[in-house]
């Protein structure tokens, strides 16, 4: 009975099988791309569930689809199952293609087709490409669109579906179609060159004036229709902003918001739009007893003839009323009218001098021989100044923190100075003062420099301003001796003025007085101090010369010969050089000098004009002066083949060439393929010499083409030469 069951189950698992084998296997279309819209299709693809034509012959006669679609194109198969049709262009808009199985298509193993048997899809209705002017930007009132298409729309359904929303204004802008000659007037103008085959283009423009500071959308709406029938689906919006109206508006640099204009600076008319400068130049400034002003002639290029402001320059008197006059039917360039043309004649008014404590520059050099007097421009401040001079403590080397000094001490009602001294023997203070003043900002403007000193230790001597309060004057402050002096100059009425609350705001400046010039050349081996006096130019034999970096650690010492000169061993390299500021190129280092009770110094980094390549000179950009070279037996290899290699390692000196170093030579070699970056590295042995020879066999699977060769140092790769691996017969 088991053994009869068996083939009748066996025979019924056999006929189930195969009929959902046949089940799974009727032929359909698998995948027809594209399908609904689509923009910027060149080809269709599809594919079926089982062979179509035989392998090998995609050149079958077999056409798989009935289309219908005004573009031309050619379907061919790719493969068995996969078959495509190419565009001969691009299809632009406005195209709907139907692509439908043909009744009598079967697959190669016969059978017929299932599923779906008709795709379609569309380019979609005219879409913009590109507007003018461009979305986003800037429009006039009376603004015409410029709109690049994707294809020519039907006019009716443009009106119909286009419009523009506008700020403020609840209802939808309807559009007018520019055509005729004034279309092809303005195309002229904006497209010179344009060929008619480019892309269609429309010209809109709203049918009512936009008004000023409003936000505009342009909106392509769904529904515009193609020459062909087919729709747009989806609104395309364009965004813009109207122009402001034209106004002329009054400028002036005042103290504070508050204040009256600073009369000492100029006086500005500005247009919201460009003026030809023909009738804004007729503008007129009237000041007290009948004077009267008129605006600077802009600096122009050739044929230039629009503004945008115009200019009456100062100084003026202060306390004074003006009045400034506008030329009746001013016009901007596209001919509007000031909106605000009735604030005119407008009323300005001056303010006094405002008041002034300015150095000339935050640091200098002052001659010692010739009574050093360090010059300051005073104006509107304190009637008399107070100096102090602060002596450093023995053994300080840094420069105390600065703190709000206002805070811990009353301020009279004069203008105080202080005057710091930094003695000779610590030159390492110099560099830290000169940086404290460099990096001072606008915020630092109410905070003493010298705040940190104990005011025990201060001494003091008092300026007069000889002329009173008010007038502009320039006032000496005499400096005692040789050395380098931290001033500072505090006043109440400048931070009154200046910072607008009532505390005192602080002037500082440094100087050096001396009589010593040091002139000091860097080198790579050696490098070169010369010291030589202000007044007579002759050396300075004797001097006491020190070199240190910004932190102050002492490089080198030593005394300057008979012809005023120090010649210095080697020193660090600006990159070994530590960093003190903020800029990355202020690495540096300080050479000072000492000469009977004077000092002066320099600055590495004083070359700003000066510097060699200005004048054509050779400049070392690399001071790592270590030069690598490598000869090869043949500089064209195959793959399998051994290229040996003799390597030569120098350091440029001064009378040529030295070796370099045992703890500076690299210690392997580096093999690079140029195009994929592919890199071997083989381990290198020096010989006393500065040579070392190497040898790699190239491997079969290298990749052709150049390698280069080269060491890896502490500092930067250094080259050593190319060969290249290829294939070739001898």
């Amino acid at each position: 009975m088991k053994s009869k069951l068996q083939p009748v189950i066996f025979l019924g698992l056999l006929f189930s099988s195969a009929h959902f084998s046949s089940a799974q296997q009727q032929a359909r279309v698998e995948l027809f791309s594209p399908q609904g819209v689509v923009k910027q299709i060149r080809q269709v693809r599809v594919r079926f569930s089982e062979p179509m034509v035989p392998l090998g012959d995609p050149r079958s006669a077999v056409e798989p689809f009935e289309i219908s679609c005004p573009e031309k194109g050619r379907g061919r198969w790719v493969d068995s199952r996969n078959w495509s049709y190419d565009f001969e262009r691009d299809l632009p808009a406005g195209i709907r293609a139907t692509f439908t199985v043909r009744q009598d298509l079967r697959s190669l193993s016969g059978n017929a087709l299932t599923g779906t048997r008709q795709f379609a899809f569309s380019t979609g209705g005219p879409a913009i490409l590109m507007s003018n002017p461009y979305e986003g930007s800037t429009v006039e009132e009376e603004q015409i669109f410029i709109l690049k298409l994707d294809a020519a729309p039907v006019e009716s359904s443009v009106l119909s579906n286009v419009f523009f929303a506008v700020e403020g204004i609840a209802s939808r802008v309807g559009v007018r179609i520019i055509s005729g000659p004034e279309r092809d007037e303005i195309l002229k103008s904006q497209y010179p060159n344009r060929q008619k085959r480019d892309q269609p283009l429309i010209l809109v423009q709203a049918r009512q004036r936009f008004p000023n500071d409003r936000k505009v959308s342009l909106i392509w709406g769904r529904g515009v229709a193609s020459v062909s029938g087919v729709t747009s689906a989806n609104d395309q919006v364009l965004p813009f902003m109207t122009r402001s109206p034209f106004t002329a508006s009054f400028v002036c640099q005042r103290e504070n918001p508050q204040a009256k204009c600073v009369p000492i600076t100029p006086m500005r008319v500005v247009f919201s739009a460009a003026v030809a400068w023909a009738d804004a130049g007729k503008a007129i400034l009237r000041g007290p007893n009948g004077k009267t002003w008129k605006p600077e002639a802009p600096r122009r290029e050739e044929g230039e003839t629009i503004v945008g402001q115009v200019t009456f320059k100062g100084p003026f008197p202060e306390k004074s009323e003006f009045e400034i006059e506008i030329p009746s039917g001013l016009k901007d360039d596209n001919g509007r009218t000031l909106s605000n043309a009735g604030k005119f004649p407008l009323t300005v008014h001056t303010d006094e001098y405002p008041p002034l404590a300015k150095f000339s520059a935050d640091f200098g050099i002052l001659e010692w021989k010739t009574r050093a007097v360090l010059p300051v421009t005073l104006r509107n401040i304190e009637p008399q100044a107070a100096a102090r001079m602060l002596e450093v403590a023995e053994g300080e080397a840094s420069i105390p923190e600065a703190r709000d000094f206002s805070r811990t001490e009353e301020v009279a009602e004069r203008m105080q100075g202080r005057i710091f001294r930094v003695p000779s023997e610590r030159p390492a203070q110099i560099h830290q003062w000169i940086e404290r003043i460099k990096e001072r900002t606008w915020d630092h403007r109410e905070r003493s420099i010298l705040g940190g000193v104990e005011s025990a230790r201060i001494k003091s001597f008092t300026v007069p301003k000889l002329a009173g309060p008010k007038p502009f004057e320039v006032v000496g402050i005499p400096l005692p001796g040789p050395g380098f002096y931290v001033v500072e100059i505090q006043s109440e009425i400048l931070g009154a003025a200046l910072l607008g609350k009532p505390k005192p705001m602080y002037v500082p400046t440094t100087v050096l007085v001396t009589n010593l010039g040091v002139h000091f050349k860097w080198g790579i081996e050696s490098s070169l101090v010369w010291v030589t006096t202000l007044d007579t130019a002759k050396p300075v034999a004797g001097a006491d010369v020190q070199v240190r970096d910004c932190a102050g650690k002492l490089l080198w010492k030593g005394a300057t010969d008979a012809q005023g000169a120090a010649r210095v061993g080697n020193l660090p390299s600006d990159t070994d050089l530590p960093k003190c500021s903020r800029g990355q190129w202020e690495k540096m280092l300080l050479v000072s000098a000492q000469f009977k009770g004077d000092m002066a110094f320099v600055q590495s980094n004083w070359d700003e004009g000066i510097e060699s390549w200005r004048f054509n000179l050779p400049t070392e950009w690399e001071r790592s002066l270590v030069t690598a070279h490598t000869v090869f037996d043949r500089t064209l290899l195959r793959a399998g083949e051994t290229v040996h290699m003799k390597h030569f390692l120098r350091r440029r000196i001064t009378s040529g060439f030295g070796l370099v170093p045992a703890a500076e030579l690299p210690k392997s070699v580096i093999v690079q393929h140029a195009g994929s970056d592919q890199r071997y590295e083989l381990s290198v042995r020096w010989d006393a010499n500065g040579t070392s020879e190497s040898e790699w066999t190239i491997p079969r699977e290298a990749k052709l083409g150049e390698y280069q060769v080269y060491f890896s140092a502490t500092r930067k790769d250094l080259g050593g030469g190319r060969w290249a691996a290829g294939n070739f017969r001898v």
